[in-house]
């Protein structure tokens, strides 16, 4: 707790800090009450998402050791007993676990059913004697018993009745969380958002704004200089002290085609040989 009473940071231990954001809290202005359930809120669901990350992680560590064999009491890395493969399994994801199965299913906080399984869960059977890992879609590895191997079976019917409870490594206990509590952190979960986009420094790789193009136009002068297309009156002038410019070219046009002159005849008024009586 700060001095302000809002919290930056819950350290968890090995878990990720849930944190929420200090300054949208304060805008809230939450009452002491309320500001603990959101607190304890934020760090149970930051735990749970966390123990998702460390069950994927498990269930790959046990997937690697599928046929390996069945030894009575190892642990790894050349054989495996039931135990011995899921302690094995979550100590590669952080969470430690006792060596047999009767303390692995008293030292886990929360408790699952057998509908409610997830990946990663851990299922007893034969009054809690024996365990396996659950991987999804009716299926759980296990390292069975002597002269087998590390293998996924199928979680049938006769196993469905050797079911004696699971549990879920890396997870809080199960709590009950009311509606309005959940909405809030929801809400300050977006209203944190909002503030980390304005506060966002702005691209510098984005196109900048153009601005409007200008409507006005430059007035025109009275006497316009002369000159051809394409030339500048500054290139006539003369640089100081140097020799008169010269003055610019006339512009290139093209010739007139010829034509021949036509006879005295066939001009207006004249008379053709013909008619012709001089001396």
């Amino acid at each position: 707790m700060t001095a302000t009473g809002l919290a930056l940071a819950v350290p968890m231990g090995s878990q990720a800090l849930a944190a929420l954001n200090p300054v949208v809290l304060k805008s809230l202005h939450l009452d002491a009450a309320t500001l603990e359930k959101v607190q304890a809120y934020d760090k149970y669901r930051t735990r749970e998402k966390n123990q998702r990350k460390r069950a994927k992680k498990a269930l790959r560590f046990a997937r690697a050791q599928i046929g390996k064999p069945y030894r009575w009491g190892a642990d790894g890395p050349s054989g495996y007993d039931c135990s011995g493969l899921a302690m094995a399994a979550w100590r590669k994801a952080g969470v430690k676990l006792p060596r047999v199965t009767y303390a692995q299913y008293r030292k886990v906080d929360r408790k699952v059913t057998l509908n409610d399984l997830k990946p990663g869960d851990l299922i007893f059977f034969h009054g809690r004697s024996h365990v396996g890992m659950y991987v999804g879609h009716g299926r759980f590895l296990h390292a069975p018993h002597a002269g087998a191997r590390v293998r996924i079976d199928e979680l049938g019917a006769r196993r469905r009745k050797q079911f004696a409870g699971a549990v879920r490594p890396g997870a809080p206990a199960y709590r009950e969380w009311s509606p309005s509590v959940r909405e809030l952190v929801e809400k300050i979960d977006r209203m944190s958002v909002e503030k980390r986009a304005d506060l966002k420094p702005p691209d510098k790789k984005r196109t900048p704004q153009i601005p409007p193009p200008d409507t006005t136009f430059p007035e025109k002068a009275d006497n316009p200089p002369m000159t051809a297309p394409g030339h500048t009156p500054a290139e006539d002038a003369a640089p100081p002290g140097g020799p008169a410019a010269k003055p610019a070219p006339r512009p290139r046009t093209r010739p007139r085609p010829h034509r021949h002159p036509k006879p005295f005849w066939d001009l207006p008024g004249s008379q053709p040989w013909a008619e012709y009586t001089g001396p």
